[in-house]
């Protein structure tokens, strides 16, 4: 009998030790699994960070580049006003000369006209 006892002791100590494993399976298991989910969350989470840090530094420099591109524009406006009202003040030039040598050429028919006539 001695040996059966010793055996289902032995047996009962190997069942306590195979339980234990597996519980101890387990809890690795299940630890693992909620590292696994927190890794998971903590990168999704800095990929949101960086994505928004990302996002903010391409808007920054988007703003930045359109404002360059505006004062540009401004500038290459301000400078075709500025050429063009030359042009104008060029063209009022040229027009009240060519206006001047009109009236000159009609004033001498005129008195051309009116020297014949009285003749």
């Amino acid at each position: 009998m001695r040996g059966e006892t010793g055996k289902s002791s032995a047996q009962e100590a190997i069942e306590r030790i195979k339980q234990a494993e597996e519980k101890a399976r387990a809890i690795i298991k299940e630890t693992e699994e909620k590292k696994a989910v927190e890794i998971l969350r903590k990168a999704s989470e800095e990929a949101k960070r960086i994505k928004e840090e990302t996002l903010a530094v391409a808007k920054a420099e988007a703003e930045k580049e359109k404002n360059v591109i505006l004062e540009r524009a401004k500038r290459e406006a301000e400078e075709i006003a500025r050429g063009a009202e030359v042009e104008v003040e060029e063209l009022k030039r040229k027009a009240m000369a060519k206006m001047d040598e009109a009236v000159q050429k009609i004033v001498l028919k005129i008195k051309k006209f009116v020297d014949e006539g009285a003749a």
